[in-house]
């Protein structure tokens, strides 16, 4: 079994145009005084404009560049894709901070609807945006409808509710809490278990690790969060904690709400906005997440959850 090991003005600037629209970084020979130089080069789109950035690598052609072209596209996320995100987060903060309590409350509770609407929906969910709404806000149960979807949604609301107010350090007990705290009504037998049985997830090529390792790999995750992780920007460990949790796969149901919600805690926590993945979205979304698992690179679902954070901000705007 394959495991995904993943190493790595104003609010008018976020447009869908600022996106970075790169091509795979490639090595480049110099022919000089009789002698070969080598480069890694990356090129790149960021504002409607080309541009490119190289690193020399000597007189010797890499046998291996696949960790030199993580970095240097590092290197350039570091000088597009961050300090928007770093944007997004002051305003957002600055935002936060002058508006009424009152206000800010609302509006928060009026993300966790939305995000428990869409989140849910994806996973197949029966419940109409409205009635999602009128269940959470005025405690009126849909008619003909599983009540296991009506419990779903009103314990996931109340979950994404308590870490929007205050975000929790995530480990391995807080999912479980999670886990149990959404599914415990509604599918007792697994609510809050780590699974002990392998699975599949139809229709992808995705391939889950066996039961008898998915504690070892969440251990393993939590260590990652407490001391690897810290090198990264706050935007990217969110993402990539994410497709990390969805590789292991450590719950007979309910991963994808979990790890959503795993995701938005941890930007909530570091001072930058929510996301919410829509359902109109999910098939590029679960796209981006496989094709990280299968490739064994964090790469393709960053560059896919960055355009998007980014897209989501932008329309958002600042109130």
């Amino acid at each position: 079994m394959r495991r995904c090991v993943c190493s790595y003005t104003q609010w008018t600037l976020l447009s869908v145009r600022s996106s970075v629209w790169a091509h795979m970084a490639s090595v480049r020979s110099v022919r000089r005084g009789g002698r070969t130089y080598y480069y890694l080069v990356q090129s790149y789109r960021w504002g409607g404009v080309a541009r490119q950035k190289s690193r020399y690598l000597g007189t010797v052609r890499p046998s291996d560049p696949e960790s030199l072209e993580a970095a240097i596209e590092r290197e350039v996320w570091a000088e597009t894709w961050f300090p928007q995100f770093d944007l997004i987060a002051r305003e957002y903060r600055a935002r936060r901070a002058r508006i009424p309590r009152s206000v800010d409350a609302k509006e928060l509770r009026d993300f966790a609807i939305e995000f428990t609407f869409e989140t849910n929906r994806i996973e197949g969910s029966t419940l109409s945006r409205q009635e999602s709404r009128e269940l959470l806000e005025h405690g009126i149960t849909p008619r003909s409808k599983p009540w296991s979807d009506a419990l779903e949604t009103l314990r996931h609301s109340a979950v994404a509710e308590q870490f929007l107010r205050k975000p929790k350090t995530l480990t391995l007990s807080v999912l479980l809490a999670w886990h149990r705290q959404v599914f415990g009504e509604t599918k007792a037998d697994i609510a809050g278990k780590l699974r002990d049985y392998d699975v599949r997830i139809i229709g992808s090529r995705q391939r889950p690790p066996p039961s008898s390792i998915v504690r070892l790999l969440l251990r393993e995750l939590e260590s990652w969060l407490g001391a690897e992780a810290r090198r990264l920007h706050p935007v990217e460990r969110a993402a990539e904690f994410h497709l990390r949790f969805e590789s292991i796969h450590p719950f007979g149901d309910g991963n994808g709400r979990v790890g959503r919600l795993a995701l938005n805690s941890m930007l909530v926590r570091d001072g930058y906005p929510p996301v919410n993945i829509l359902y109109t979205r999910r098939r590029s979304y679960y796209h981006a997440l496989e094709r990280s698992t299968v490739t064994e690179s964090a790469r393709p679902f960053l560059h896919w959850f960055f355009a998007y954070y980014s897209r989501q901000n932008a329309a958002a705007g600042p109130g």
